[in-house]
């Protein structure tokens, strides 16, 4: 082929990029074109630490699809049947399409109300979950304005199914699907869970061991230590620990009844929390307390 066609033919094979895209074809944006372009962050390929890209819905949309029948997803509780058909894309080829390098072994998706969700290789790989585009064939934003819903979008986590893989004491494994999601970012679960690791001295503690993993999975959504961690509760590790350290009764009826102590709070309620299991979680956050326990 002459020199001039293959020119021809390769600006041909640019010409859908966007102007700012990354030259990998990993369709990363180096500016946002739309308030719902979905920030990405992290370990991937042409992402400087520090920096953010972004990648719009019709870019997602590009990406291999699945479409799922999805049941008893909590965001939708409020559905008088929770049976909705989900189309999106499985997170590991979300992953693999991204250019997420090898370092990262920990996605956590942050949330616009604070909340975060983390997900690591091996919940990938056991629950498979998914970042859902579109329910009934249409955008979720669409989809919730003309079912008159709480909007989930544009852009929710959920599974085809779900069966707990483990529990720790009476918490079972609870399915990670966050809603109202703006970045993905890629890391490494020693730096992320690092944060919140028992300290040397009380790595022996079977107590502080099971309150931690149950923390790691649970609490780690909406309480934060430093810049890790949820921020939707307004209540930090260090203050979880000066409360449990301070006044244990009350830190126990905190995990039962959030709104006894707090009639503001989103938290769940636990009334099915044993007292060995409210007792392994105390003895972990006590060792967070900035106060003399």
């Amino acid at each position: 082929m002459a020199p001039v066609k293959l020119i021809v033919v390769f600006a041909a094979c640019l010409a859908w990029l966007p102007a700012n895209s990354s030259s990998t074809g990993h369709f990363l944006l180096t500016e946002r074109g739309a308030a719902s372009d979905l920030e990405i962050a992290g370990i991937a390929a042409d992402i400087a630490p520090g920096t953010v890209r972004y990648i719009s819905y019709g870019q997602l949309a590009t990406l291999p699809q699945t479409t799922v029948t999805v049941t008893g997803d909590d965001n939708f509780r409020e559905l008088p049947q929770q049976k909705l058909t989900v189309t999106g894309v499985y997170l590991d080829v979300l992953e693999s399409s991204l250019g997420v390098l090898p370092g990262s072994d920990l996605l956590t998706a942050l949330c616009s109300d604070g909340y975060r969700a983390t997900y690591t290789r091996e919940y990938m790989k056991t629950h498979r979950p998914i970042l859902a585009l579109k329910i009934d064939g249409l955008p979720v934003k669409t989809w919730a304005a003309q079912t008159h819903i709480d909007d989930p979008g544009p852009y929710f986590i959920t599974h085809e199914d779900f069966t707990p893989s483990f529990s720790v004491l009476s918490f079972p494994e609870l399915p990670k699907i966050p809603a109202k999601i703006t970045r993905l970012e890629f890391g490494t679960a020693q730096q992320v869970y690092g944060a919140i690791a028992p300290h040397q001295k009380d790595a022996s503690n079977p107590q502080v061991i099971d309150g931690f993993r149950i923390a790691q999975q649970h609490c780690y959504r909406c309480h934060n230590m430093g810049r890790y961690g949820g921020t939707k509760a307004g209540r930090s590790w260090q203050t979880l620990g000066n409360y449990a350290a301070s006044s244990p009764s009350t830190f126990e009826r905190y995990l039962r009844n959030p709104k006894s102590i707090d009639p503001k709070s989103a938290m769940s309620p636990n009334p099915q929390l044993d007292e060995s299991t409210a007792k392994a979680l105390q003895t972990y956050f006590q060792t967070f307390a900035t106060i003399p326990h």
